[in-house]
């Protein structure tokens, strides 16, 4: 009886983890386009296009957990804050490391987009045990 429990925890947390990879990955994708466009066809500094890409990313990741990945049925101001919060913590690594790689390491602003695969990793454990904890 103990182990139908263990697979069923596991079977729900691996799928938990691919939905949050799915929506992570279009929220990814929205945030590395803005960063792009913003950087490369504007002009805009690379910190400050990982920001504007951030914010895009942002909203996309916001309704895509709600709805897919942790399945709430109601939106609230005070998950919204968490989620924000959070966001930040994954903006802080993405922007810090922007800048180390184009400022400290002197490498191309292409390389910004490394820090937007490390992040995900952090916000999601933060997003499960505290953001959107049932």
């Amino acid at each position: 009886m103990i182990k139908q429990h263990v697979k069923k925890i596991k079977r729900r947390h691996v799928h938990e983890v691919l939905v949050y990879g799915a929506v992570g990955i279009s929220a990814l994708i929205i945030q590395d386009l803005i960063y792009w466009i913003a950087h490369r066809y504007f002009g805009v500094f690379p910190s400050v296009a990982m920001i504007l890409g951030n914010i895009g990313g942002m909203f996309i990741a916001y309704v895509g957990h709600i709805k897919y990945t942790f399945k709430k049925h109601r939106y609230s101001k005070r998950e919204f804050v968490k989620f924000l919060l959070t966001s930040m913590i994954g903006m802080a690594i993405n922007v810090g490391g922007v800048r180390f790689i184009t400022k400290v390491l002197l490498l191309s602003p292409a390389w910004g987009l490394a820090p937007t695969f490390i992040a995900p990793f952090v916000t999601f454990l933060i997003s499960k045990f505290w953001a959107f904890r049932n």
